[in-house]
């Protein structure tokens, strides 16, 4: 993003943030929990035959024959479990996971943006790279371990989207965009601060987040709130989503207002989370990207069913595979009729 002339930096900050700020708001990091189950079994992992999104190749399920849609666009938005500006990792093995996972679909026939969220802690077969940078098979793991297979910029960002697409069962993802926890804090605080009501006992995290109050969030505060998961209710992704998503709506509503007064106000969140974000979206498609999500409808947050495993380290979130496969036809293909 760097080099751009100020004559359109301004038009891009604008359309960039429109973006950047659905995207942030649904972060929830963790410490990393590096946790694999397996060596993946190619033949253990189901799949839709001939789903190639890419080839444009039809299906066969449950009896009726499907079409990949040809009027869809997607953009895969990460939120990285890293402080500080983005950089390069040393080799191609990186501490940093993806811990909020969530695809964007815009639908142009009937002008809507799907939000799919998938749990980071979701067992998927995940794409290996070696110490150099060569691909060296696959492991079963959380999804999230995707991002630690890279140079922690472009190249671990493109592993995640294989494993994303790869869970989704070969769904072709266009684009990604990822961004490093200290967005949240510095986006919170570009809007004057966000007051949410606070949902769980955060006692032994922050004394100041007491459960049923109401608080204007600074940015650390929201970092916490919204980050916050060992010792903190149940302790699972799942209702650390569910204030995620509770946090996303009071934001919008005090992004409006601080912008309905400040016309700067996009311009300035831009410059402050710029450091933190890495995408392959051109100028083109974040103009587009930005466009459809100010005026497309924004439907429902949608998220796969399943289960939710607890060992002695680790959470994993098993993914229901019947109602999964349903969930992305209905998504990505279309029913011919015959």
């Amino acid at each position: 993003m760097k080099g751009i002339k100020s004559s359109t930096f301004k038009i891009l900050a604008a359309l960039f943030t429109a973006v950047i700020i659905l995207a942030v708001l649904f972060i929830g990091m963790t410490k990393a929990e590096d946790y694999i189950v397996e060596k993946a079994d190619a033949s253990n992992l189901s799949s839709l035959p001939s789903s190639s999104y890419e080839e444009k190749n039809y299906i066969h399920y449950e009896g009726n024959k499907y079409k990949p849609k040809n009027y869809i666009d997607t953009v895969l938005v990460l939120g990285i479990d890293s402080f500080g500006k983005v950089y390069e990792s040393a080799s191609y093995n990186n501490s940093n996971q993806a811990d909020f996972i969530a695809l964007l679909i815009f639908n142009d026939n009937d002008k809507t943006c799907t939000v799919l969220q998938i749990n980071r802690d979701t067992i998927a077969e995940i794409p290996v790279l070696g110490l150099t940078g060569e691909k060296a098979g696959s492991i079963t793991g959380q999804l999230a371990l995707a991002h630690t297979y890279g140079n922690g910029l472009e190249l671990s960002c493109k592993n995640t989207v294989k494993a994303v697409s790869n869970f989704l069962y070969q769904v072709e993802i266009e684009n990604y965009l990822s961004l490093n926890m200290d967005a949240v804090a510095a986006l919170n605080d570009v809007v004057g601060g966000v007051e949410v009501e606070i949902l769980e006992d955060f006692s032994e995290l922050d004394s100041s987040l007491v459960k049923g109050e109401r608080v204007l969030l600074s940015g650390q505060q929201a970092l916490t709130y919204v980050r916050g998961r060992g010792n903190v209710g149940d302790q699972t992704n799942i209702s650390r989503m569910s204030r995620q998503r509770q946090y996303m709506g009071a934001f919008a509503s005090k992004l409006k207002n601080a912008y309905e007064s400040d016309e700067e106000l996009i311009l300035n969140a831009y410059n402050a989370i710029a450091d933190y974000t890495v995408t392959d979206c051109s100028i083109t498609v974040l103009s587009d990207t930005a466009e459809r999500l100010s005026s497309y409808e924004i439907k429902e947050i949608i998220t796969p069913e399943g289960n939710i495993v607890e060992s002695e380290e680790f959470i994993e979130f098993h993914a229901d595979d019947a109602k999964l496969k349903e969930l992305v036809i209905n998504l990505f293909y279309d029913k011919v009729n015959e």
